[in-house]
């Protein structure tokens, strides 16, 4: 048998024939348009499905005027032939569609593409952003924020909250928040929700796949990732959690700075954030507990003088003012306790009773007990 070389193959030596270790270039093939209006879409994941089954979801959760047809154009990828423009403007509104929990990105095509340069990354969502802190305007606010993901699309103030609409490059992880200030000295936390988040994984923030198929985690980091995760379901809009990572965000922010006073600038303030500029220099980040620690201390310790310095000052030769109290048997308290906690009792037996038609032997019991008497 003629032999061309040996190459390894997952540790094996295979004897390969010469003609099979020519290696062919194939043109990229085309992806054209109809004439009609086209969407080309895919759904961002790893998993395998039943294109038909996509077929179905689609057809029945988008009410379009007119037909549309969906086509495959190749794996894990579509063409999406509407009658009119209209219906195909009203599913790009609609975006994010989801299918079985994984998303799907859409873009209009209108030309012909090859297949290695179709690029379906990036997908528009709504972010819900608040509460917001008082002392910014929430339009600048809104327009600092939406810089940072390249450009708004559309944005709402609901009385404290805000939302806004922005793409999201989803070969990124999550963002799950935002420093913001006025000045370098005080600054505020404001987290992120996403609404109709789709899967996404909780060790590296990033959509389309869940720690377990995750490509990034190591095993030793997944285990870690399991007990005390990165990400959370707290980053859904539809979720009225709060993810660690905020919480502690926001505990540090309160605690190394302080209230935003308008006062202009005098000589102390300008003294007070001399010191405090000094101690947030000294302050690398919400990772390094210790210096964190040690910053929350001398800032504690600045506060303490100036109530000192303060107390000093105050006359104490005014006599204090009385207040009446006296003493409470602890016996008595204990026993009122449990009064509470039969009749509490007595009235669950009379809703239960009304249950079975006997609402009045509930009633005239729970009278019984209020007036102190036995059953």
């Amino acid at each position: 048998m003629e032999s061309g070389g040996d190459k390894g193959f997952g540790g094996e030596e295979i004897s390969l024939l010469a003609e099979e270790l020519i290696q062919l270039s194939v043109k990229s093939s085309l992806v054209e348009p109809t004439g009609k209006p086209t969407l080309i879409c895919t759904i961002w994941t790893g998993r395998s499905y039943n294109p038909d089954s996509f077929r179905a979801q689609m057809r029945s959760i988008w009410k379009t005027k007119k037909k549309f047809d969906i086509q495959l154009a190749g794996q894990n990828l579509f063409l999406i032939v509407f009658e009119v423009d209209e219906d195909l403007e009203s599913v790009m509104e609609g975006q994010p569609w989801l299918f079985r929990k994984n998303l799907i990105i859409f873009d209009r095509l209108t030309k012909p593409l090859e297949r290695n340069q179709i690029n379906l990354s990036v997908a528009p969502f709504w972010i819900k952003i608040g509460p917001c802190p008082p002392e910014f305007d929430k339009k600048d606010l809104l327009h600092v924020i939406g810089v940072t993901f390249g450009g708004i699309i559309k944005s709402e103030i609901i009385g404290d909250f805000c939302r806004l609409r922005v793409n999201l490059d989803v070969q990124k992880p999550l963002r799950r928040g935002i420093f913001v200030s006025i000045n370098p000295q005080s600054r505020s936390w404001v987290a992120f929700k996403y609404e109709k988040l789709p899967n996404f994984c909780f060790g590296c923030g990033r959509i389309g796949h869940g720690i377990q198929e995750c490509k990034v985690l190591s095993l030793a980091k997944e285990d870690k990732i399991r007990e005390d995760p990165s990400f959370s379901i707290a980053l859904k809009a539809e979720s009225n959690m709060f993810g660690n990572e905020s919480v502690k965000l926001n505990a540090l922010s309160k605690k190394l700075n302080s209230k935003w006073l308008y006062v202009g600038s005098t000589e102390k303030n300008k003294k007070l954030q001399a010191q405090k500029e000094g101690i947030l220099a000294t302050t690398p980040g919400c990772h390094d507990v210790s210096r964190r620690v040690a910053s929350e201390k001398v800032l504690s310790d600045i506060q303490e003088d100036k109530l000192d310095a303060h107390l000093e000052k105050e006359d104490f030769r005014q006599p204090a003012r009385k207040s009446s109290w006296k003493r409470i048997d602890s016996m008595k308290i204990i026993n009122y306790f449990e009064e509470e906690s039969k009749l509490g009792k007595r009235k669950l037996e009379a809703i239960e009773l009304v249950d079975i038609g006997l609402a009045e032997v509930g009633v005239n019991s729970t009278k019984r007990i209020r007036h102190g008497q036995q059953i």
